[in-house]
């Protein structure tokens, strides 16, 4: 086998034990691991999985994924860090700082627009693979460009907004093959002058006709997401586990048509609507459901949490048979959120 570069590689950890890499805390173990503070090591590392025929798994806060079996491959844990500001409104931001502190950090500097993706667990790196989003906002409308290191051409790629190719919780980066594309920096185009979003039901609840600030906005979404999701230092779990399903707008009428009270809102799609999964699971009976040491947190039917030694095995076991509850009972099928390793 071909061994690791002394310089680049001399962090290199064999059979390393991952359980402080997932925010579900579930024991699981790497072949390989090294944590990358310069983009040196991330080229150093990929050399290194590529010239040693493994497998490539890139982390950042491992707020998004749920180790099942041990990892047989090279994890690389992002560590890049540092914010730049460009002329009055544009963030240069490396792919390992933290989401929230970003969104926090914006807002101290007059920059305003991510406000409703306040205390998404994650790195900056992640945001754009998975195009988070909540409380009427997704983070595509934000992105300028994204910078990667493609290990395919072994080199840095710049994808502008339209090349990224996002959708509901979706981009090229989460289409393309596991390991290609590794994120190095994320450039976004904030806002100078506050514009807040209040379009989802519990913030226009609360602030009515009124005018509310971006920092109240801030405000209002933590204390929304703490209200309904567990801190994951305390309990195990990676938020929301499966994606709001998209359906047709006679599939909607045929659940209404058999007494289902079922929500369902309007796509940009035409004739496409996205269902609450949290409204199905709960339909179906899963809030607060035990098996074994995995359950459905008690407030939000769409977290599932490690009671404290969860398997991954366990809690994928789990998310399975409430996909196939929620399949036989209402002829749909839930995608998962959460990467499954």
């Amino acid at each position: 086998m071909t061994q690791p570069n002394p310089s680049a590689l001399e962090a290199l950890q064999e059979d390393a034990d991952l359980t402080r890499f997932n925010t579900f805390g579930v024991e699981a173990r790497a072949r390989y691991l090294l944590e990358c503070h310069s983009v040196e090591q991330l080229r150093a590392g990929v050399e290194f999985a590529r010239d040693n025929r493994l497998g490539l798994l890139v982390l950042g806060e491992g707020s998004n994924v749920l180790f099942v079996n041990d990892y047989p491959g090279l994890v690389l844990a992002n560590r890049l860090k540092g914010i730049v500001l460009e002329g009055e409104s544009t963030l240069r931001v490396a792919a390992g700082e933290s989401w929230h502190a970003l969104v926090e950090w914006s807002l101290s500097e007059g920059l305003y627009g991510l406000e409703n993706l306040a205390l998404i667990p994650g790195t900056v790196g992640a945001a754009p693979i998975q195009n988070i989003g909540a409380y009427g906002v997704e983070v595509e409308r934000f992105i300028k460009r994204v910078v990667v290191f493609d290990t395919e051409l072994a080199q840095e790629v710049i994808f502008d907004k339209t090349d990224c190719a996002f959708a509901y919780r979706d981009s090229v980066f989460k289409r393309a093959r596991r390991g290609r594309y590794l994120i190095i920096e994320v450039e976004f185009e904030l806002l100078t002058r506050a514009s807040p979003v209040l379009s989802y039901v519990p913030l226009a609840e609360r602030f009515g006709a009124a005018d509310a600030t971006p920092r109240q906005v801030f405000d209002a979404v933590c204390e929304i997401r703490r209200s309904k999701l567990p801190d994951p230092r305390l309990v195990g779990n990676a938020g929301s586990f499966f994606k709001n399903p998209i359906v047709s707008a006679s599939k909607v009428e045929s659940l209404r048509g058999q007494g289902s009270d079922v929500p369902a809102y309007a796509t940009d799609e035409e004739g496409l609507f996205k269902v609450p999964a949290a409204w199905l699971l709960e339909a179906a009976g899963w809030k607060g459901k035990v098996r074994g040491r995995a359950a459905v947190y008690d407030a939000h039917s769409l977290v599932l949490v490690n009671l404290g030694d969860a398997s991954g095995e366990e809690i994928y076991l789990l998310a399975q048979e409430m996909a196939s509850s929620v399949l036989q009972r209402f002829g749909i099928a839930l995608q998962t959120e959460v990467l499954l390793v």
